[in-house]
Parts: C-alpha cells; sequence; structure tokens
C-alpha cells in the first residue's frame, strides 16, 4: 500500500466498480500512519476523476465518524475531497471543523486544512489563528504539523514564533505533501523557515 502504484491500483479499481470503494475507506481505520495517508489521497483522486459519484457519497461516508470521531483518516480524507471538490468545499470544510479538537483526528485536521488552502488561499485568513493556538499545544504532533502548515503556506508573520523551535529535538511522525515522515520539530521548523526565504 505505501507504493504509489498500490494506490493507483485501488482508484482504478473504484473507479470502474464503485463498491470497491468501502475498500479504501477501510484503510482510513488502518493502525498504519501511511497506509490512512494513501486511503485519503485516493479518495481526493476518485473526487477529482469521478466529482458526482464523490458528491453523491461523501456525506454517507463521512456521517459514519461523526459521532465517535474514532477514525484516524477521516480528517485527511475530508480535506482531500474538498480539495478536488471546490463547489462542494464550504460545506465540507464546516464538517471537517468538527474534528479540531478530537485528539485522535486533530493532527489529520491541520494537514487537511493547509492541503485546502493551498489551492484556496482565500481561506488561509481564517486558518491562521488555529495554527498559532497549534503551536501551542502540549500534544508536540499538533506542533509539528502546525509548523509545517505554516512553511506550506508561507505565513511569515508568525516566523519569530517559529524560530523559537529551532534545536527542539522532540521527534514526532507527520505529514507532508506526499508523505509521512519522523523528524525533529527543530528540523521542521528549520524547512518551515527556508520555505519562507528565511535563514
Amino acid at each position: 500500500m505505501k507504493e504509489s502504484s498500490d494506490l493507483s491500483l485501488l482508484v482504478e479499481e473504484a473507479v470502474r466498480d464503485h463498491g470497491k470503494l468501502r475498500n479504501i475507506i477501510s484503510l482510513l481505520y488502518d493502525d498504519d500512519m501511511a497506509r490512512r495517508f494513501a486511503a485519503a489521497k485516493a479518495l481526493g483522486e476518485i473526487a477529482r476523476r469521478e466529482p458526482e459519484l464523490m458528491k453523491q457519497r461523501w456525506e454517507r461516508i463521512f456521517r459514519a465518524f461523526d459521532d465517535t470521531m474514532s477514525c484516524w483518516g477521516a480528517a485527511e480524507a475530508l480535506g482531500e475531497v474538498a480539495r478536488n471538490l471546490p463547489h462542494l468545499r464550504g460545506k465540507i470544510i464546516l464538517f471537517l471543523r468538527g474534528f479540531r479538537r478530537d485528539e485522535c483526528s486533530c493532527q489529520g485536521y491541520i494537514w487537511a486544512m493547509c492541503r485546502i488552502c493551498q489551492v484556496d488561499r482565500g481561506r488561509t485568513g481564517d486558518f491562521i489563528p488555529e495554527l498559532e493556538e497549534f503551536l501551542n499545544s502540549p500534544n508536540v504532533c499538533m506542533t509539528g504539523q502546525a509548523l509545517w502548515a505554516l512553511g506550506e503556506l508561507q505565513i511569515k508573520e508568525l516566523a519569530g514564533r517559529m524560530k523559537g523551535f529551532l534545536g527542539d529535538q522532540r521527534e514526532i511522525w507527520f505529514y507532508e505533501n506526499d508523505s509521512v515522515s519522523r523528524k525533529h520539530i527543530g528540523t521542521i521548523a528549520e524547512e518551515a523557515l527556508k520555505k519562507m526565504g528565511i535563514e
């Protein structure tokens, strides 16, 4: 499942046979972070290729997670679907915001909102105060994901805060745009600042 060819195969199967969507959805519950990430990206690709299918199915898929918030990959998948369905983006974001305070899904929420803001810059302003708040999180994974998002979105007004994390040796697993990585918080901060042209 970590191979891009495996992801492409799942997408092709689901496009041909819509019943195969459940195979991808089941991976959102996987213990392996990379598998959850790949499943989210696959749902986004299906939304891009088959927008009518995802328009019909997205609420049914994600309402199942609404009460328990127990699906680790749901926030990431919502972000990818919203990224690829601009006409439903606002509605999906309202639903996605329910994951902000969920311990299992909050890191995915940050990643998802960043991915949406990359293609819809008008939403960045509302996201900046949340990212600043996440920098204060006692959960180091949230801090690391927020640092990454600030770099991706070039939020230079928070560069001073970000510099305070340089040299931080705490290590986390976190999502980048196309991969799952394990890095020190200080390294994430340094890379984010470099994206802004700040050394």
